[in-house]
């Protein structure tokens, strides 16, 4: 009964603050492809529904009556006063409050400007101090400003700016900075056979930057660069009740609780006709990378990671309401005997297997795969603005493997779920996924399609 009922409530606050504009970038940075569309008209129809309606509905639905309850209308834009309820395997209940005032650019119809601090406490972290603001200076671009700190282990820095249009072209941009204290991971060793009495806590010290250049070649098809330096070590976990990295696994904990130094490049070549570059309804992505360390070159370890990786978004009588969305992943890292846990390919709740928590299975490599029917039942004007409900049935497949050889039917591991999210055009998802495996049942508030 916690987790149903730490769900609806998440359900209910994480819809309202995503339809303001918050955004989640808590999770470990990942290196996939941005996704951008080529059609003409693409900015037309999807500024199209920020129009907002020209009469109010006499009747008003649940979403509409719950909105107007917290929201408090300002001459810049609505500020929304929220409670805050989340819960993770790791961590428990996590209880707060979030101000979010989405400040309207009314030439555009759209939202230019997000503040969303919040004050937070949880049994482990304690206090939660976050200040986070988002820029959203057109259609596509955006910049992201956010400071955090807990009274326990959590800290971060990070700043963000991402542009799939640089300076009018079709030349894509991605660069951040980040200091991230993280203790909300844990380590249960390394395979596919792990079991949950394996767990350790442990918090993961990270600092560094990463840019991201992607070029376009022919149409649909472009060449990427990413450029990565990063600084880690680990430290004590903040779960008293779970065994310490340094007394469960003594012998990793000596060696990643120095600070080790990661300089990584990588080239990605990848087909991409997907018709928006966040809430993809239509196309197809395809890709190959291959990343590269080098011992001596800014650099503690040498390795190359090599991912293939696919997307499909197929959309039923091109009418939004029903869309499939298929994914497909295969890692291979070449050189992890000697890699610290934290650098190798990791398969968990944001990384491709949701009935999880982060960090579940660490491996040499990975193979994933996911399926998604986002249905649209309606759309609704919420804050002057039309937002889409969806509701999404999933399965997720997965496995890590020391070498390709490794791969087993048998060691798969099945996650499935629904999926309730929020659709503010043009570039804001929220969605609550509420996940079951063998593990049991696991709760994801964050923004954002997972592919």
């Amino acid at each position: 009964m916690r987790h149903l009922a730490a769900a609806v409530l998440l359900f209910l606050t994480a819809t309202a603050c995503r339809a303001a504009g918050s955004f989640d970038f808590s999770k470990p940075t990942q290196f996939s492809p941005p996704i951008l569309s080529e059609q003409n008209n693409l900015k037309e129809k999807i500024t199209a529904p920020l129009l907002a309606p020209e009469k109010t509905p006499a009747k008003q639905n649940f979403a509409e009556k719950f909105f107007s309850k917290i929201v408090i209308p300002l001459r810049r834009g609505p500020l929304l006063l929220l409670p805050v309820l989340d819960s993770s395997k790791d961590l428990g209940p996590n209880y707060g409050v979030m101000p979010i005032w989405a400040l309207r650019d009314d030439k555009r119809k759209a939202i230019s400007s997000v503040l969303a601090p919040s004050l937070n406490y949880n049994e482990y972290l304690r206090t939660t101090l976050t200040y986070r603001h988002y820029f959203f200076p057109d259609d596509k671009q955006l910049w992201v400003i956010r400071g955090s700190w807990s009274a326990v282990v959590q800290r971060e820095l990070f700043l963000r700016y991402n542009n799939p249009e640089f300076l009018g072209t079709q030349w894509r941009v991605n660069a951040e900075f980040r200091h991230w204290v993280n203790g909300k991971a844990s380590f249960y060793g390394i395979g596919p056979e792990t079991a949950r009495g394996d767990q350790a806590t442990f918090a993961l010290n990270m600092t560094g930057e990463e840019f991201t250049v992607s070029m376009p070649m022919k149409r649909n098809l472009y060449l990427d660069f990413t450029h990565s330096y990063y600084q880690y070590m680990t430290a004590e976990g903040p779960v008293p009740g779970v065994p310490q990295l340094k007394d469960k696994y003594p012998g990793i904990f000596d060696t990643t609780s120095v600070a080790k130094n990661f300089m990584v490049h990588r080239l990605a070549l990848f087909y991409d006709n997907t018709d928006h570059p966040v809430i993809p309804k239509n196309g197809t992505y395809a890709g190959i990378s291959a990343a590269a360390s080098r011992n001596g070159l800014a650099s503690d370890y040498t390795y190359n990671t090599y991912t293939a990786e696919f997307k499909h978004y197929c959309n039923y009588k091109q009418q939004d309401h029903f869309v499939t969305a298929l994914h497909g992943m295969i890692q291979d890292m070449r050189g992890h005997d000697t890699v610290p846990f934290y650098a190798m390919p990791v398969l968990g709740e944001s990384t491709g297997l949701r009935s999880v928590g982060d960090g579940r299975y660490v491996g040499g490599g990975k193979v994933v795969f996911n399926i998604e029917e986002r249905i649209t039942p309606w759309r609704i004007p919420v804050l002057n603005f039309f937002s889409e409900f969806e509701f999404t049935p999933f399965l997720d497949m997965g496995q890590v493997f020391g070498t390709l050889d490794d791969i087993q039917q048998k060691q798969f591991q099945f996650g499935y779920g629904m999926a309730f999210r929020v659709v503010i055009r043009p570039q804001v998802v929220a969605t609550a996924d509420l996940a079951y495996g063998r593990e049991g049942p696991n709760i994801i508030i964050h923004v954002g399609y997972p592919f």
